[in-house]
């Protein structure tokens, strides 16, 4: 693979990723400086502001809001503890009463409730799934940093989930191997795969699990 050929961007085909999540990941981010390829200036450092809605009982669909776009993906395979998500869809506030009884809510597995509105405006949705008893929105703050290394996107970010400050490490490519080979580099194949639906429920008490360290 040619690593001038990488598509950092969001617009390929589904990634295999391996993630994790704590509060030390200085060597893995040395070892990134180190041995990355250039990166494009306009994605060596991005900053994001992200909503998540996320229900206690799924795990394998991921709803977010970013950039005012109400953004799904799937989760639709597991191989060697690497995760497949895949882009479901995109949606431009306000959002349709229909759209949100017969797709949204039920991809999350949620009562639906009674709705006297037509469409609703980004702060109309977060009213209403805080007020909702099967989900809950969490604010999700993302410094990213990014880097290519072994034809792989790596990753190290300052995030801030809720009122809780930590870091997340990421590696992604379209080959599981590639992956596996530069998690093993950077030294991080003793650690969990950890995605960011796991992470809010574990820092939230939903699952009684650590993260990282």
């Amino acid at each position: 693979m040619n690593v001038n050929k990488i598509d950092i961007s969001e617009q390929t085909p589904p990634r295999y990723e391996f993630r994790t999540f704590g509060h030390n990941f200085n060597e893995a981010q040395r070892l990134m400086e180190e041995l990355t390829q250039p990166v494009p200036d306009d994605l060596k450092v991005r900053v994001f502001n992200e909503i998540y809605f996320v229900n206690k009982k799924v795990d394998n669909i991921n709803v977010k809001v970013r950039n005012n776009l109400l953004d799904i993906k799937k989760l639709i395979k597991i191989e060697d503890k690497l995760e497949r998500w895949d882009a479901v869809t995109k949606h431009e506030f306000p959002i349709k009463k229909d759209l949100l009884i017969n797709d949204i809510l039920p991809r999350l597995k949620a009562d639906i409730p009674i709705i006297d509105k037509d469409e609703f405006d980004l702060k109309e949705f977060v009213n209403l799934a805080k007020r909702h008893k099967d989900i809950f929105p969490i604010s999700v703050h993302k410094k990213r940093f990014a880097y290519l290394v072994n034809f792989t996107i790596c990753e190290f970010a300052d995030i801030i989930i809720g009122n809780d400050y930590l870091y997340t490490v990421a590696v992604e490519s379209t080959d599981p191997n590639e992956v596996l080979t530069t998690v093993e580099q950077l030294d991080l194949n003793r650690l969990e795969n950890i995605n960011y639906i796991q992470a809010i429920k574990r820092l939230k008490g939903l699952i009684n699990k650590p993260l990282s360290n």
